[in-house]
């Protein structure tokens, strides 16, 4: 075994994934434990795959060994068996991580280690530096230039109907979370141009010129047949010059450049309301888009911004540890963005200096839905899973997760399905909306 990653599950979890795979993708053998629970036994085997890795990479959150004071800690544990052990210890520090003042005398050697300082912003550079402080692995060199993965957005797969109905189910079912928020955005405005960014869905940009106060939007989209179709749509629709979509690379250096050319295209000089609809999940590298946004809004313009955030999710009772378990998935989807970028747009956006940042919405739950809004949720937060990785699997019939999670799908989707509309269950899916003043 190549690597071992050790992690603490809140605050870890979903870098340790994006580690594995990265790891995974240039041909290195790699243990990651997906269970929550670690005792008995279950650490006998742990300290076994330990003893047989070359290197153990370490992602340490913020706050990750406070707990460690504790000689029953299982992160302690693991961290102690590879000191003794002597092997390469890699950690890695995440935003917000620092070592505690005063560490057990078995982990005061920790800080001593190379370490690298990673963010989701920075994460090729970090994960580059990682693999370069690893012993006694061979590489596949031509999968090594991560970057390249992420020169465009590409998520979504255009030729997909059943994608294509999925979002505008959930364009439909937030707009009535949505709504009362963009009124209130508008409130005293005329003559609104918008700019909706990374649109997946044709149909929720024209749904933005349903609110009488915004005359123009300029709709943004990775997708060159989005683009076609929403101009075809417009024609057919008739309405005007009113709404213009383009094709735009949102994660080219000339990004800024490219943004100017389409609000000449459609004859506007600034913006007034930004609407950000999952799009920030999809980035590499956000602000910098969002920078460039700046730049062009106009005095007292205004944005929303809807993402996830999968710390927001929950299901309970979790009789038998269904939704816990297919909520897993979740991060080894290739066509899926980052699932926990709904607690850093705070952040991001506050970098922009707005007048005020209001976190409106923080989950959407069940708990007063009707049974119809329940099954659009469903199909919004479930359908997408079975979808993706039958066509992953189609695309890699090697690949062991696609395997894993297709034969889960077959096995327990129905029985999530009807556990779901149980009158007992209260479910959380993990939207979140944001309003910004600037």
């Amino acid at each position: 075994m190549d690597v071992f990653i050790s992690y603490r599950r809140d605050g870890g979890y979903a870098m340790a994934r994006l580690v594995y795979e990265c790891m995974r993708n240039v041909g290195l053998s790699v243990f990651l434990d997906l269970e929550e629970l670690r005792s008995g036994q279950f650490n006998e085997k742990l300290y076994k795959e330990i003893e047989n890795c070359k290197n153990f990479v370490l992602i340490l959150p913020p706050n990750s060994l406070d707990r460690c004071d504790s000689e029953e800690d299982w992160l302690r544990l693991e961290i102690e068996h590879a000191i003794k052990l002597k092997k390469n210890i890699i950690p890695v520090m995440m935003v917000g991580f620092e070592f505690p003042g005063q560490l057990p005398p078995s982990l005061q050697v920790l800080p001593f280690f190379n370490g690298v300082k990673s963010s989701r912003e920075y994460f090729d550079a970090a994960i580059k530096k990682v693999i370069s402080l690893l012993q006694g692995v061979e590489l596949d060199e031509s999968k090594l230039n991560l970057s390249e993965r992420h020169d465009d957005v590409r998520y979504y797969y255009d030729e997909d109907e059943q994608e294509k109905h999925r979002l505008r189910t959930e364009d439909a079912l937030l707009a009535r979370y949505e709504k009362p928020i963009v009124e209130k955005l508008l409130d005293g405005k005329k003559n609104v141009v918008c700019l909706d960014v990374n649109v997946l869905s044709t149909t929720g940009s024209f749904a933005r010129l349903t609110y009488p106060e915004i005359t123009n939007v300029i709709a943004l989209t990775y997708s060159e047949e989005i683009a076609k179709r929403g101009n075809a749509e417009k024609a057919d629709l008739d309405t005007g010059e009113q709404i213009d979509f383009f094709q735009v690379q949102f994660e080219a250096d000339d990004f800024e450049a490219r943004l100017e050319k389409c609000l000449d295209a459609a004859g506007v000089d600034g913006i007034d309301l930004v609407y950000l609809s999952m799009a920030i999940m999809d980035f590499k590298k956000p602000f910098k888009v969002l920078q460039a946004i700046q730049n062009y809004l106009n005095d007292d313009a205004v944005m929303l911004v809807r993402d996830v955030d999968d710390g927001a999710v929950f299901a309970y009772p979790d009789k038998n540890g269904l939704f816990s378990k297919f909520q897993s998935y979740y991060i080894h989807n290739v066509y899926s963005g980052y699932r926990y970028t709904g607690r850093q747009v705070y952040s991001y956006v506050r970098k922009m200096e707005p007048r005020e940042i209001v976190l409106e919405r923080y989950g959407v739950n069940t708990s007063s839905m009707s049974r119809k809004d329940k099954k659009a949720l469903f199909e919004c937060w479930f359908s997408f899973i079975p979808n993706d990785f039958a066509r992953m699997l189609r695309e890699n019939p090697e690949s062991k997760i696609a395997k894993e999670v297709v034969e889960f799908c077959d096995k327990h989707y129905d029985e999530l399905n009807e556990q779901f509309f149980s009158r007992d269950l209260l479910f959380s899916a993990g939207y979140i909306i944001y309003s910004v003043k600037f």
